[in-house]
């Protein structure tokens, strides 16, 4: 008889043989996973960075929302644009700036050597971010060297591609054309051609070599009148003073009316400029200093006397209040007078549209102006012929109350543009320190 065979018993594993197994499969777990689980000092680290940026974040917010009540330390006009929802750099998120070329921003403070706080001059524009000169500098620099890299690519490309059709004497009259001006090789109107794109690309890098990304300009554009014709005549004095005595009373308390007698075409603005923000942008100190900021630097450049300095730094003067200026300029007849200057004026042109009704104004004033006739028909047609965009306001109402309705209403909108509702309209320690002339305190009667 045979016996059955039972199948053989398996032993369970000892507490010890399971111990040792489980530290085999922990060794080949973490050794699969090692590169894409991050350590508990890596966590930590991530987490030290992050709570450090939501502080520094904190600080900013709360730096601008300070900066809401400060006054304005001072003002500049925009040469380039910029896009602030592009940049990642901002210290909050969401809250840099937006500006196209020839806008006006105020600045309030530094925030740091890359960032100001300050505002567009806008109505309802908010307290912001501003990049400053440096990291402008620095944005347009990376971009010229991606562009050179690219542009280096594409020589290259044509270097390996067809330096054989090109003659050795071209190549090096291309590189220095005024090296071959006597070489009989080379066909005249070959190194014509070059000369002519040599000086053209020497023009456009002269032109684009000294522009800033922003000029300082008084904090209140200073409201410059011309026309109907020249001044010094009655026609046009008697215009004029009809709209500064209504300025005068409309706006009092709020404006400033001054004489300049000083010939204001000759300030033109100073290669320094932009040397003077970029220095002033490095300093760690606060914005005290830049409310000293002009563009006409010490010492006196060549061709500028010092009466016409003197009158650009007391213009900056009276703009620091956040007041209207409004000069009344004895030698500016024409806007393209000051368009070279530091002032950025509100330019308003009081025209008569009809040359006929114009030179019955003139002769009514009696023979002492009827032979200046002439000369006042000439300069009143120089200003007719501006293109409109020379001018800020064109004031060409038939009667003397819409003129200076049409005037008050641009004047309105823009000092509600300048003053942040609950800002500090006045620096009081600008007020303790700000000497100026007697002739500042002058206003037309």
């Amino acid at each position: 008889m045979q016996r059955k065979a039972f199948p053989r018993r398996v032993e369970s594993p000892t507490a010890a043989e399971l111990r040792e197994m489980r530290r085999n499969l922990g060794r080949q777990g973490s050794a699969d996973s090692y590169t894409s689980r991050p350590s508990d000092s890596d966590l930590s680290l991530e987490e030290d960075k992050e709570a450090s940026r939501r502080e520094a974040e904190r600080q900013a917010r709360l730096q601008l929302e300070r900066a809401k009540t400060k006054p304005v330390a001072f003002a500049v006009k925009t040469n380039v644009s910029y896009c602030g929802a592009l940049d990642e750099d901002c210290p909050v998120q969401g809250a840099a700036i937006n500006f196209e070329t020839k806008d006006f921003l105020h600045i309030k403070e530094k925030f740091n050597n890359d960032w100001w706080i300050g505002r567009l001059v806008k109505e309802g524009a908010d307290i912001s971010f501003i990049p400053s000169p440096v990291k402008l500098e620095a944005m347009r620099l990376k971009q010229e060297l991606k562009a050179a890299q690219n542009g280096e690519i594409s020589k290259e490309k044509v270097k390996t591609g067809n330096t054989l059709l090109v003659p050795n004497a071209i190549i090096s009259t291309v590189l220095a054309p005024e090296l071959h001006a006597n070489d009989p090789s080379c066909p005249p109107t070959f190194l014509k051609c070059l000369s002519s794109r040599s000086l053209k690309a020497k023009q456009k890098q002269k032109q684009t070599e000294h522009v800033p990304p922003y000029d300082v300009v008084p904090s209140m554009r200073p409201v410059v009148l011309v026309g109907p014709s020249l001044k010094g005549y009655e026609v046009t004095d008697m215009m004029q003073k009809a709209l500064f005595d209504f300025l005068k009373h409309r706006f009092d308390g709020r404006i400033s009316i001054t004489r300049v007698t000083a010939d204001l075409s000759l300030a033109k603005r100073s290669v320094l400029n932009k040397k003077a923000i970029m220095e002033r942008s490095n300093t760690r100190s606060s914005l005290g200093e830049y409310s000293n900021v002009h563009p006409i630097m010490s010492p006196i450049k060549p061709g500028m006397c010092a009466e016409v300095q003197s009158e650009i730094e007391r213009i900056f003067e009276l703009a620091k209040s956040l007041q209207l200026v409004v000069l009344d300029a004895d030698t500016i007849n024409h806007p393209a007078q000051l368009t070279k200057t530091s002032l950025a004026p509100i330019i308003v042109y009081v025209k008569v549209s009809s040359p006929k009704v114009l030179q019955r104004l003139i002769k009514s004033r009696g023979k002492s102006q009827s032979k200046h006739l002439n000369v006042q028909m000439m300069a009143g047609d120089k200003l007719a012929q501006c293109p409109p965009e020379m001018f800020d306001v064109i004031l060409d109402e038939n009667q003397l109350e819409d003129a200076c309705e049409h005037l008050a209403e641009y004047l309105d909108i823009y000092w509600r543009a300048t003053h942040l509702p609950g800002s500090a309209p006045v620096n009081p320690l600008l007020e303790q320190n700000v000497v100026t002339p007697p002739s500042a305190n002058s206003s037309q009667q």
